[in-house]
């Protein structure tokens, strides 16, 4: 069965999904798993540590979806696998392009320069995430035809170069979901399995495939997203209702039953709330309220923001009363 849990940030969708295994884990039953991004694994094993204490390692585990790969190959046999590192990857890119150079229109320069190279092996991670195939870039490159077309044959046969050099020695990782997906069908997991899958905006082609899997097992699967209906029109949550509708059409191919749950409570303060709402709103809705904890500043540059930031941070330290831990300053990227 298919689950679906949408609500707005704040809303309670976590603390019900922690809520429900607390009660698995006290009535002695295993098989919850809790399915995260990467980088909230440990903070989410913290939480669920916290609030069901140490029979949680008994009956309960936590997850990423490359996590859910090591553990579902250690149960086949696959364990041993080597998978390629960085460095081996751009090496096998490096020999694709040799062995193709000599056929490629746009992208023959590639032999020679790293940056291109590097570039080339994302733009293969991208086409792998999303399970397409060197027929596929190739029936898409007759269907363009032109300078495009050049393009996508050229990274057609650049996809089927590297997987061919790849498949002589250790295994690409950008595969690992899609082995994953494969070796679910003989996996222990079933009915007795409840997975709960939170944190995550959307899911790439690879990750629905491994959520369908599970469906088809039988496995219990539970999915919260934030967004603010299945029928809304709001830019902000345009991914996680695409992500919503997508699981739903799947699971009805499959012949699996479904059921959302719209949850309508929300615990942000009301100015934030606003602000999340209008933030791409083409309308001229105004905050009505009293003075919001939220304030937006103009600097030259970066330098100029940094500074900025800093002397802020200095003076909730020195005159606010605050402690280092208590402040966080959040970037795009450095």
């Amino acid at each position: 069965m298919l689950r679906l849990i949408v609500g707005m940030a704040g809303s309670g969708k976590t603390g019900l999904i922690i809520e429900e295994i607390r009660r698995a884990v006290e009535a002695g039953r295993g098989g919850s798993m809790l399915l995260v991004p990467e980088q909230y694994s440990h903070e989410a094993e913290r939480e669920l540590c916290r609030v069901c204490g140490d029979s949680l390692s008994l009956y309960g585990e936590v997850f990423s979806f490359t996590g859910l790969a090591r553990r579902i190959l250690q149960q086949q046999g696959g364990a041993a696998q080597q998978w390629l590192d960085k460095g081996g990857r751009l090496l096998c890119m490096a020999l694709a392009l040799e062995q193709v150079g000599s056929r490629l229109r746009v992208y023959d320069a590639a032999r020679r320069k790293s940056e291109l190279q590097s570039l080339l092996l994302s733009a293969v991670d991208e086409l792998k995430s999303a399970c397409v195939t060197p027929e596929q870039m190739e029936n898409a490159a007759a269907d363009c035809g032109g300078a495009l077309g050049d393009k996508l044959r050229d990274l057609a046969l650049i996809l089927a170069a590297y997987d061919a050099v790849a498949a002589n020695g250790r295994a690409d990782p950008a595969d690992r979901l899609t082995v994953l997906s494969e070796k679910l069908a003989s996996s222990d997991l079933g009915p007795q399995n409840h997975v709960y899958a939170d944190g995550f905006v959307d899911f790439t082609r690879q990750e629905q495939e491994v959520l369908a899997a599970l469906l088809q097992k039988g496995v219990q699967l539970t999915v919260c997203l934030t967004l603010d209906s299945l029928e809304g029109e709001s830019e902000v949550f345009a991914l996680s209702r695409i992500a919503a509708r997508r699981l739903l059409d799947r699971a009805r191919e499959l012949g699996v039953p479904t059921e959302t749950l719209r949850l309508a409570g929300a615990s942000k303060p009301a100015a934030l709330r606003f602000y999340s709402e209008q933030l791409f709103s083409w309308s001229r809705v105004r905050w009505d309220g009293e003075a919001p904890p939220l304030s937006l500043s103009a600097a030259e540059g970066v330098a100029a923001e940094c500074e900025a930031a800093a002397a802020r941070v200095l003076s909730l330290v020195r005159d606010g009363g605050c402690r280092w831990r208590d402040i966080a300053i959040a970037v795009r990227g450095f």
